[in-house]
This record gives structure tokens, C-alpha cells and sequence, in this order.
């Protein structure tokens, strides 16, 4: 604690941040649109995020922005769950657009009396506590293009590179999983492969987590030390090129929260190594959650926020014993590293193990075995889907790095696949 005095605060501070979500109602909140559900006949909502295919509704993330009253529109504001027909025309909806609707305000509840899992509970924390159920032909698209333009852009993108995929002569399910893998976009993935990869303990790997972006920065960075990068002199100039490629790598992924606070902590983490003064990792990671639930609190009940930085903290705490183990393979770069990728996951695991069994109540019995696997070989994965994007336009490039990701990635559905006909693969608790 002397020598982290940021502990100081920051565990108070989470004390109050637990003490105020629990007691701090709703009306808390600025001008909610809750305080004005009576009043409320038409509602103006902006489109927040992309769609997601339910089993017979598209849902999007949205948010109230304006009430009708008295023939005239009031600004309001607060974040609601949107939800479609599969048979309305809302697939052209995208980010940034506004409609207009008189549908009514549900309040959340959860899926069944018989489910542990308190949702309700869950989306409360996201300061989220109605659907609106859009009826057909009840709703009218009357703007486009009001979000956040570095968002906007971010996600034209992440789109484009999904249409390349989609395009590719990769087999269905192959370029599904690449989408997954690189770009956040599970729509594509079949049912099977998402329930093998969740049986696995590796539903991870097919959403932008933050281990997926720290692996192609750890992998960058190693090819940069190969070159000529490695040498003192150059030093700074190998941090510019991982500061911009880890930000670069957030805007293809549409800027999602998970990339954006690896991003940031990977940057502290990596510029803060090379330093004169030397660095202290578990003080630099304290100090970076610290900001973080200083600009948004309730991230400290976020689920991505905790495997995250949970991951992290496990790779910083046994680090020292990595290094122990790391100088007998000092001989072989290729081992070296092989050992130095299953060491980080075995750190990040055993961080994540109790949420993950907290959380779902299960056991997958060959999680640390799957990881240990998988990791190494998915850094391989990512890194030649981003070359296949980058050279999926020249003939010949394009040619040999899509055959390569074909077999990679046909390869790597068998490991899940295998992983997952073992017998006891999960054990419900």
C-alpha cells in the first residue's frame, strides 16, 4: 500500500461508487425521461449501436432524446432497448439515425422466476430500465447521421472490412469466425459453433475482447523488436508505431469500450516500460482503473470492464514467475515465445477463473487446456486476417493469404471442435 498510494483512493472510492448505485434511484439522473412517462405520446430515439439478431426480433441499443408535449418536442434524455419485428423493415437501421415512435415503455424483467441470472438487475447498472416494442408501421425514420462522427467512421470501417470477408471465397463458417475474431460481429456465426466455442470456455475469442487486441499489439511489438526496431536508439520510435496501431486497430472494431480501455492500458503499460525512471506495472495498472471509473463509475459493475482488467492484473502478478521460467529458453525465439503466450494465458486464467464460475455457475473443465492451445495459435489467426485485409486486393498477395486463412481457421474450428466432444467438457454447479 506505501508504495501504491492510489489504493488509497481508489478503494474508497469504490466503496462509494457500490454504496451510491445501490441506493441512488433513477430521478438521480438529469432530466430522465422517466420523470415525464405520463406526459410522454410521441418519443424522438437516436440509434446507438448496430442491430443484433434475436431468434424473432432485432434489438438495438437506442436512446430517448426528445418527448412530444403539448405539439412540441422537449429534450429528455436516458438509454433504452429497442426491439423489431424480424418482419419490419428496421434492418437498414443504423448508428446515428433518429426515429420517431408511440410505442409504450416496458420495464425490464427477467427472463423467467426460475433463471439465477438477475438481468433486470444487470441492465439497472447500465442506468437501462425499459424496451420499447416497436410496433409495425408505428415508427418513422426522420434524421440520419446525428451520432458521434469519429463513431460513425469507425463503424463504416468495421462494415467495409465485414463485406470483404463476406465477399472472400472463404468458406461460410470460416469467414463468420474471422468477422467474430477481429472485427466484434458474432451475426454471422451458426448456433453450433457458437455453443462449442462456449463450451470451450472460449466465447471470448469470438467478441473484440481485450485479450484479442492485446495479443496482435503483443505480436507487433515482437516483430517490431525482430526487425530492426529492437535496437535502444529506435525505441521511441517503436512506441509511436504500437500507440498508433493500437488505436488504429479501435477504429476498425467500432470503437467498442473493451478495445478503447486495452488500448489506453497497453499504451500506459508499454510507454511506461521503457522509461529512464523505471516503472512499477501494478501501480500504473491501479492508477488506469482509477481514470476510468472516474469518467464512467458504473464500469466497476461492467462485465467486459472486470475480465478485462482482471486479465491484466493476473498477467502483472505473475509476471516475476514468468521470468523465472522464461531464461531456460532463452536459446530458441520460437519456444521462448510459445512459452512466454501460455504463461501470460495461464496468468490471465487463473484471474478470471472465480468470476467466470461466479457468473455461470459451470465449470469447463478443459478451459486453461483450451487456452493454452488456442492463444498461440490465435495470434497466428488474427494477424493473417489482417493481412488478407490488407492484401485481399492484389491478385497474387491475396490469393496465398486467403488459402493460408483457410486452413488456419479450418484448423482451429477442429481444435474447438475436438475440445468440445471430450467427455465433461462442462460440469453445472
Amino acid at each position: 500500500m506505501k508504495r501504491r498510494p492510489i489504493l488509497f483512493v481508489l478503494i474508497p472510492f469504490c466503496i462509494i461508487i457500490i454504496i451510491v448505485e445501490q441506493f441512488c434511484p433513477v430521478f438521480f439522473v438529469r432530466n430522465h425521461y422517466s420523470k415525464h412517462i405520463e406526459d410522454e405520446q410521441y418519443y424522438k430515439i437516436l440509434i446507438k449501436e448496430d442491430p443484433q439478431l434475436r431468434n424473432k426480433t432485432i434489438r438495438y441499443k437506442a436512446k430517448i432524446t426528445h418527448y412530444l408535449k403539448e405539439n412540441s418536442w422537449h429534450k429528455t434524455t436516458g438509454d433504452i432497448m429497442l426491439y423489431f419485428s424480424k418482419q419490419d423493415s428496421a434492418y437498414n437501421l443504423k448508428y446515428g439515425d433518429i426515429i420517431t415512435t408511440n410505442s409504450l415503455l416496458v420495464p425490464i424483467q427477467n427472463f423467467s422466476d426460475t433463471s439465477s441470472f438477475d438481468y433486470k438487475r444487470m441492465m439497472q447498472r447500465q442506468r437501462i430500465y425499459h424496451n420499447i416494442f416497436v410496433r409495425k408501421g408505428s415508427w418513422k425514420k426522420i434524421e440520419q447521421e446525428k451520432g458521434n462522427p469519429l463513431k460513425a467512421r469507425a463503424k463504416k470501417i468495421n462494415q467495409h472490412l465485414v463485406k470483404k470477408l463476406l465477399k472472400s471465397d472463404l468458406p461460410k463458417e470460416e469467414s463468420a469466425l474471422a468477422i467474430g475474431m477481429l472485427l466484434g460481429d458474432k451475426t454471422y456465426i451458426d448456433k453450433q459453433t457458437e455453443q462449442e466455442f462456449r463450451t470451450a470456455g472460449l466465447t471470448h475469442i469470438l467478441v473484440v475482447s481485450g485479450m484479442n487486441i492485446a495479443i496482435i499489439l503483443l505480436v507487433l511489438e515482437s516483430f517490431l523488436k525482430f526487425l530492426i526496431f529492437g535496437r535502444y536508439k529506435l525505441i521511441i520510435v517503436r512506441k509511436i508505431i504500437l500507440l498508433i496501431s493500437a488505436f488504429l486497430l479501435c477504429l476498425i472494431v467500432s470503437l467498442t469500450p473493451s478495445a478503447l480501455r486495452v488500448a489506453i492500458m497497453m499504451t500506459i503499460l508499454f510507454f511506461s516500460k521503457y522509461t529512464n525512471r523505471g516503472y512499477d506495472s501494478l501501480n500504473i495498472f491501479w492508477v488506469t482503473v482509477f481514470v476510468f471509473l472516474v469518467f464512467d463509475p458504473l464500469l466497476l459493475f461492467n462485465w467486459s470492464f472486470q475480465f478485462s482488467f482482471l486479465a491484466v492484473l493476473g498477467i502483472i502478478v505473475f509476471a516475476k514467475y514468468r521470468e523465472k521460467i522464461m531464461p531456460k529458453y532463452k536459446h530458441s525465439y520460437v519456444t521462448s515465445q510459445i512459452v512466454s503466450a501460455a504463461g501470460m494465458t495461464l496468468s490471465a486464467q487463473a484471474f478470471l477463473f472465480p468470476i467466470l464460475l461466479w457468473r455461470f455457475r459451470v465449470i469447463h473443465t478443459y478451459i486453461l487446456l483450451a487456452n493454452i492451445i488456442v492463444v498461440p495459435f490465435m495470434s497466428i489467426v488474427l494477424v493473417t486476417i489482417i493481412l488478407f485485409l490488407f492484401f485481399a486486393d492484389i491478385t497474387l498477395l491475396g490469393t496465398i493469404t486467403q488459402t493460408i486463412l483457410h486452413w488456419e481457421l479450418y484448423a482451429f474450428k477442429y481444435i474447438i471442435s475436438f475440445i468440445d466432444s471430450l467427455p465433461y467438457s462442462t460440469i453445472p454447479i
